[in-house]
């Protein structure tokens, strides 16, 4: 268990952990935005200081303090996670450089008005930048690195200033730690969520994995009682029929087709994947009309049937529990469609419906039966259609490979 805990998935877009960190950089393109504005005026402000740096500097120090902080805002729903971790690391750690560098950008020997730089204003939020993009221990180094340049520029740029100089460094530490590790412990529970999703899609794998072999050893059983015993007790008796021989020559044939393969590696003939689904319908909820549409032959993977077994056993327990209205048989249809391309089985009801959006992200059915489970077989897909009032649509699809 351990091992899965630490396998996180960094790389899809759809992870916890990528949609908090679009969330973060969204937020900080804001805020940048936000401190210009605020940062602008006054005597220590941003219009005050310019004419008092060498141009070069003053506006390579804008790019980098505020420039691409603000664009991390846009660039995080455009641009790969790979590709802005590399722009995020590298705005913080240019803007480092760049603050060190203030002196030499500097005209006079000192501020006007025994101001502090102005970017002693926006320094936290690089740090934050830091810590969303880069989750390592080394990134407490930043907020070190940061205290120490802040704390030396000033008493460089400002007269008489030791004092004031030393108080804002350790001020400004304590800020930038706090943000960093607000963000790294943020950016930590979204790991830990996938890692915990990660792990259960696994263990769903693992349990339809067994419930396929379990369905095989129940075919062979059978097999072995009707065929095998069979012809054994009729083959016992004093005066065995003629059509004993028949018998035996179906015996055989069946043990020559079974499968030597793990049972998982099982293909399902169309008419196979059909009995079974009526099973479940009648099973669960015995008054629903079930039409099969036959357009050609496939050969389904025993991963595939799984999946469409527990995902439409979970859609119809869901219609039984949630979809009544009053004490009134609520109408319900299932639609099974074998064409060249795949399989797809519509299961619908007219029931009171939900809310997509305040519900299904808080349904484990919803989610993990049908949605992920379908979509953890290759070429499988659930969609989940549904109104307050309206009834709710269930749709499994499995499309073969070409």
């Amino acid at each position: 268990m351990t091992a899965e805990l630490t396998s996180v998935d960094r790389v899809s877009e759809d992870t916890a952990r990528a949609r908090l960190e679009r969330l973060l950089y969204s937020s900080v393109g804001a805020a940048a935005v936000i401190y210009t504005a605020v940062l602008y005026p006054g005597a220590g402000g941003i219009g005050r200081q310019m004419p008092q740096l060498e141009s070069w500097y003053a506006i390579c120090l804008v790019v980098v303090a505020i420039a691409l902080p603000a664009s991390l805002g846009a660039l995080t729903w455009i641009v790969s996670r790979p590709a802005m971790r590399n722009i995020a690391v590298s705005t913080a750690l240019v803007f480092l450089v760049g603050m060190a560098f203030f002196p030499l950008g500097l005209r006079g020997e000192y501020l006007e008005d025994n101001a502090t730089p102005w970017y002693q204003g926006i320094h936290a939020l690089h740090g934050m930048i830091l810590a969303t993009a880069w989750q390592s221990k080394s990134i407490w180094l930043y907020g070190i690195g940061q205290g120490v340049v802040i704390g030396t520029v000033q008493v460089v740029v400002r007269e008489d200033a030791a004092k004031a100089a030393f108080l804002d460094g350790v001020g400004s530490f304590v800020f930038i730690m706090i943000l960093m590790a607000a963000a790294t412990g943020v950016i930590g529970a979204a790991d830990r969520l996938d890692a915990a999703s990660r792990q259960a899609r696994s263990q769903a794998a693992r349990t339809a994995a067994s419930r396929t072999r379990e369905r095989e050893e129940t075919r062979i059983n059978a097999m072995v009682h009707d065929d095998i015993m069979s012809v054994l007790l009729t083959a016992a008796r004093d005066n065995p029929p003629p059509s004993l021989a028949d018998q035996a020559r179906v015996a055989i044939n069946a043990i020559e087709h079974l499968e030597t393969r793990d049972a998982t590696s099982r293909e399902y003939t169309v008419a196979e994947v059909v009995r079974t689904l009526v099973e479940i319908v009648g099973r669960i909820a015995p008054t629903t009309d079930v039409s099969v549409v036959t357009e050609a032959e496939l050969a389904i993977p025993a991963e595939a049937v799984t999946a469409l077994n527990d995902a439409i056993a979970e859609a119809l327990r869901n219609s039984v529990r949630h979809a009544g209205v009053s004490s009134e048989e609520v109408p319900r249809s299932v639609e099974i469609v074998a064409s060249s391309h795949g399989l797809t089985v519509a299961v619908r009801d007219r029931g009171r419906g939900f809310n997509i959006r305040s519900v299904a992200s808080r349904r484990l059915g919803i989610r993990l039966s049908i949605i992920e489970r379908m979509a953890l077989v290759p070429g499988g897909k659930a969609e989940v259609h549904s109104r307050p009032g309206l009834g709710t649509d269930v749709i499994l699809r499995w499309e073969r490979d070409g």
